[in-house]
């Protein structure tokens, strides 16, 4: 009884935490309890008991689940329909409380993706284009992808991974290009992006799925946008911004602070102020430069103080790191 009453509090948690239609409102109109041989028993029953059969769940905002079990828990087929509807939007298989299949169609009840467990270590991913045919059949170990095939609109095979190396394309569910990634090792190391009408929005290389290396950023006209250093997921080296193709911001990062000088330019190369970082703080001397003139502000660990109580805390903090960490033991 315990188990059972758990895996459907479970269930609607879920719902209640706006698994449907991302809304966090939902609220449970009715609840049925059917038995496997076809007839409803009551709640209490239900709960009383380890019944095989469905509890079907109908929501305020239209939505009805439908959630099979055996020995109190989830085994066998859960669905969720569209609002107001029965086409089923959302399609679960459990085996004694295992996720193993979970399908989601459109709303004239094609598939668009399918994902089947098919060993412990081991899934598939199937996705669809809206007119039916297969767009990408992959298999993964882990995180891992092991195995890929990837088809034009016209069901033609234009790209594969195979033992974890090779080219990835994705697509919109109506064919529109989206990405271009080479993996090797299961991972991707380079991933393009496009806008809709083709051309390039980002290039950028990776390491175990964490950005590591150049990214680039374009507009969509091909100029380009930034221009960035990356080192396991963090920006770290010299980040470069553009407007109307022009340079108009550089900033130096250390695995992802702000560390070293940022600097701000009109028109790619006059330069119209140079600020200090360090460890993500300004710390040292902030320039404006206008109409000839200099305006030089100070600041140490982020606070604004006069170059005099500066040049002091400095001091002090060379002081403080000339120290030795372990004093001499007597004698």
């Amino acid at each position: 009884m315990r188990t059972k009453f758990y895996a459907i509090v479970g269930l609607l948690g879920l719902v209640l935490a706006g698994c449907q239609n991302n809304d966090n409102n939902q609220s449970v109109v009715s609840q049925r309890y059917i038995h496997k041989y076809g007839y409803a028993v009551s709640k209490d029953e239900w709960d009383m008991n380890t019944y095989p059969g469905q509890v079907i769940t109908s929501l305020d905002t239209g939505v009805t689940i439908t959630a099979t079990y055996e020995n109190g828990t989830l085994h066998g087929p859960t669905t969720y329909t569209y609002p107001h509807s029965q086409t089923v939007e959302h399609y679960f298989l459990y085996n004694n409380g295992s996720k193993v299949k979970e399908i989601s169609y459109d709303p004239a009840g094609m598939p668009l993706r399918e994902w089947i467990q098919l060993s412990p270590a081991r899934h598939s991913l199937t996705m669809w284009y809206k007119e039916g045919s297969p767009m990408q059949i992959e298999e993964y170990a882990g995180n891992e992808l092991i195995d890929g095939q990837y088809f034009s609109t016209e069901n033609e095979l234009e790209a594969r991974v195979e033992k974890g190396a090779g080219l990835r394309i994705r697509r919109s569910a109506d064919g529109t290009l989206l990405a271009k990634e080479v993996f090797e090792e299961g991972y991707a190391i380079k991933k393009e992006t496009f806008y809709p009408n083709g051309s390039p929005e980002s290039i950028a290389y990776y390491y175990h799925d964490k950005l590591n290396g150049e990214k680039r950023t374009f507009a969509q006209n091909g100029e380009p946008l930034s221009i960035e250093e990356w080192v396991a997921g963090q920006l770290h080296g010299k980040a470069t911004y553009f407007k109307n193709g022009n340079r108009y911001l550089e900033i130096s990062y250390l695995y992802g602070q702000k560390n070293g000088l940022e600097t701000h330019f009109i028109d790619g190369d006059i330069i119209s102020q140079e600020i200090a970082w360090e460890n993500d703080l300004k710390h040292g001397t902030s320039i404006f430069y206008a109409d000839g003139k200099s305006d030089t502000h100070w600041f140490y660990a982020g606070e604004l103080v006069s170059k005099r109580k500066f040049d002091e805390l400095n001091h002090l903090d060379e002081i403080i790191a000339n120290i030795p960490n372990e004093m001499p033991a007597r004698r």
